[in-house]
């Protein structure tokens, strides 16, 4: 077993012999991937409300619990929509800190490198931590108003994505507005 990859900076192979070596840069790739995965099954799980109903029934005191952590009568906070939002929050927060810290890495040996490429279960514990830290965010309608924020930032995104995989795309729009010609 290869568990120096979870506390470590050492490449994770899966932590199995059985599946063939793969190079750092791909594991790294994988394991944000996986955390991505991770996190997005949950927000489904999240917005079932047969996950809701279940709870409700199989765990005792439930009502007494939701009260206890003000997470409303029957834990709507902890469920649906607003849940969901929150989750991807802490999400996009973690990604971005990564993203932020990874500029200007020119080599896998500096120090920033090794935790970018490294220290999974860590990771995970800050990604579990940012998750559950938007569920303190004390106003839902503040936060959920953001909503048009959010849409604005994704297509923002979605615009840059386009010029980073096809720069070419950005010049040939611009010049087909340009040049477009009425036709006689």
């Amino acid at each position: 077993f290869q568990l120096a990859c979870c506390c470590g900076t050492a490449a994770c192979s899966l932590c199995c012999k059985c599946c063939p070596k793969i190079k750092q840069s791909t594991s790294t790739r994988f394991m944000y991937a996986l955390y991505f995965i991770l996190v997005t099954i949950i927000c489904c799980v999240m917005m079932s409300t047969t996950v809701a109903n279940e709870m409700k029934t199989h765990f005792p005191f439930y009502e007494q619990m939701c009260k206890g952590i003000q997470a409303g009568e029957m834990c709507e906070k902890l469920v649906g929509y607003s849940a969901v939002y929150k989750v991807c929050f802490g999400m996009a927060c973690f990604f971005f800190f990564f993203c932020l810290f990874t500029i200007k890495i020119n080599n896998s040996k500096s120090c920033r490198a090794y935790v970018h490429n490294g220290f999974w279960f860590l990771k995970l514990l800050l990604l579990a931590a940012m998750c559950s830290g938007a569920f303190f965010i004390p106003d839902q309608d503040t936060f959920l108003n953001g909503t048009f924020f959010s849409f604005c930032c994704a297509a923002l995104f979605c615009t840059a994505l386009r010029v980073v995989i096809n720069p070419e795309s950005l010049l040939s729009v611009n010049t087909a507005v340009f040049l477009q010609v009425d036709p006689v």
